[in-house]
């Protein structure tokens, strides 16, 4: 199979696409790193992005929200158009700055760095956004992120500070912080990578929590055993184009793209052994 783009799939009958992605083209320079992504999220869906280094993972991921901004291509968000532009480079109707904050405010992004704000306790940080940008009551703040932070299991650190918290603590009051803004979409650009290994395991564990409670996810992640974990869809980017996806018992245990191929040589000689027990798992989660 040829690095070719993978048709987008429709979405699930009786579920909403809340997002969106329709030839999204990105250059640096003279450099392509996106060449013409086209990817649809549905409601509650959680979506895997993997590949190997320089292959766009992060790079779509900022596009979404607009850290990067796209050569060219369309970005729709619940409905909204958050970026348009042709591939001669011409926008059509632009878009209000007001407006584009308005909707990128749908998107949660926690980056492999946790940057709380140091001098605000775990609790003080998840309210800040609420009610700084929100003006939300600050009361209601504080239910709505002592809620959040019993979730991440931080129930007995939202009177600490960051300096009082491991790695993966402070990675999970972000994901917490994230959430307090009620986001229509999650997005996770290598969450666990900053992390000593012992760490990971906890962030990841809140992950599967908040995949479970119908949150939608944009993944990117190097972990493949988590991938398979929690993922309903798997997309596998190379050269700047989704050059596989689907289930994760497909993608990770039956990959036909030769680079895909590849890439999960080491996962899938680990997964043979534990083929039959993956596999239950998957369509466990499929009923």
């Amino acid at each position: 199979m040829s690095t070719t783009q993978s048709n987008a799939p429709t979405p699930e009958k009786g579920k909403t696409s809340v997002l969106r992605l329709d030839r999204i083209c990105l250059k640096f320079g003279d450099k392509r790193v996106l060449n013409g992504i086209d990817l649809s999220v549905v409601e509650g869906e959680v979506v895997v992005l993997i590949g190997a280094s320089g292959s766009g993972k992060t790079s779509l991921l900022r596009c979404i929200n607009l850290l990067n901004t796209p050569t060219s291509g369309s970005i729709v968000i619940d409905d909204e158009v958050l970026f348009h532009r042709q591939a001669d480079g011409k926008n059509g109707t632009p878009i209000p700055n007001q407006e584009v904050n308005r909707i990128r405010s749908k998107t949660g992004m926690v980056f492999q760095q946790f940057n709380l704000f140091p001098h605000m306790t775990a609790l003080e940080n998840v309210m800040e956004g609420p009610v700084i940008v929100k003006k939300e009551p600050k009361e209601q703040a504080r239910q709505t992120a002592l809620k959040l932070l019993d979730l991440m299991g931080l129930a007995q650190h939202v009177e600490k500070y960051p300096r009082q918290l491991s790695g993966g603590q402070q990675q999970r009051v972000a994901i917490a912080r994230a959430m307090a803004m009620q986001p229509k979409v999650m997005l996770f650009d290598e969450p666990t990578s900053a992390l000593d290994p012992e760490l990971v395991g906890e962030v990841m564990k809140a992950m599967v929590e908040l995949a479970k409670s119908g949150m939608t996810m944009v993944i990117v992640t190097h972990e493949l055993g988590f991938a398979f974990e929690v993922a309903d869809r798997v997309v596998f980017l190379d050269q700047g184009l989704v050059a596989e996806q689907g289930p994760p018992s497909k993608v990770l245990l039956h990959p036909e793209h030769p680079r895909l191929k590849s890439f999960v040589g080491r996962f899938h000689e680990s997964a043979d052994l534990l083929r039959p027990f993956l596999e239950a798992r998957q369509a466990e989660k499929a009923c």
